[in-house]
């Protein structure tokens, strides 16, 4: 775990958010009051002084490594073994959503339009694409993928699950990059995200349970 934690291109990450941190403070001005969350119809509808707003992208990023670190030390190498394609996706992915949050609201407090829900549909777009290409690719484990109990006793029932959720996974980010692009309605946008991450869940779980709850003889 701690080989993907610290990789190349996630220290690379960490170092270009702090870069734009240290950015954030220089041309944002000290009473600033900047967006740090945004409703379904796609407005910001918290604020919060520009220090404090600053700090919530590398919060997220060293309580998420913390997590990983936890993770990787406490959970049982079979499991790490068995998730490791997605968590090589996740770790790098989420540090680059930061960033990514990071540098729009560096970007509203410059005085640039708010662009927030547009690169957040792009970032998770991007992160739905590479999930959905490795989630096939795991093992039965208590880690990572569309998990449920009796999957994981069950290899063929596990890999036909991942197998149908990353393929929505990989349609929907493709169609929320797309919507991200082109679409202007910020609360349209706001919609594409929550369909496009909340379909392949559901798909995934309702494929697991009726195929996870079929007697043994396939009766």
């Amino acid at each position: 775990m701690s080989r993907m934690l610290f990789s190349r291109f996630n220290l690379v990450l960490w170092a270009a958010l702090a870069l734009v941190t240290f950015a954030g403070h220089a041309l944002v001005p000290a009473d600033a009051v900047l967006p740090v969350h945004w409703g379904l119809n796609g407005r910001p509808d918290a604020f919060w002084p520009r220090s404090a707003a600053l700090a919530v992208a590398p919060a997220m990023v060293i309580v998420n490594a913390a997590i990983f670190g936890l993770v990787g030390r406490f959970a049982p190498p079979e499991h790490l073994a068995g998730g490791k394609h997605v968590l090589a996706v996740v770790i790098p992915a989420i540090s680059g959503l930061a960033l990514a949050i990071q540098a729009g609201i560096v970007l509203i407090g410059a005085g640039y339009p708010d662009l927030m829900v547009r690169i957040i549909s792009v970032g998770i777009g991007v992160m739905l694409i590479l999930l959905g290409n490795v989630l096939p690719k795991t093992q039965p484990n208590r880690l990572a993928g569309m998990r449920l109990p009796w999957m994981s006793a069950d290899p063929a029932d596990w890999r036909a699950t991942q197998r149908l959720t990353g393929i929505l996974m990989m349609l929907g980010g493709a169609g929320l990059l797309l919507c991200g692009l082109i679409v202007r309605e910020a609360q349209w946008l706001a919609v594409a995200i929550v369909v496009a991450v909340l379909v392949p869940a559901i798909a995934g779980t309702v494929r697991g349970s009726l195929r996870g709850r079929r007697p043994a003889n396939g009766a």
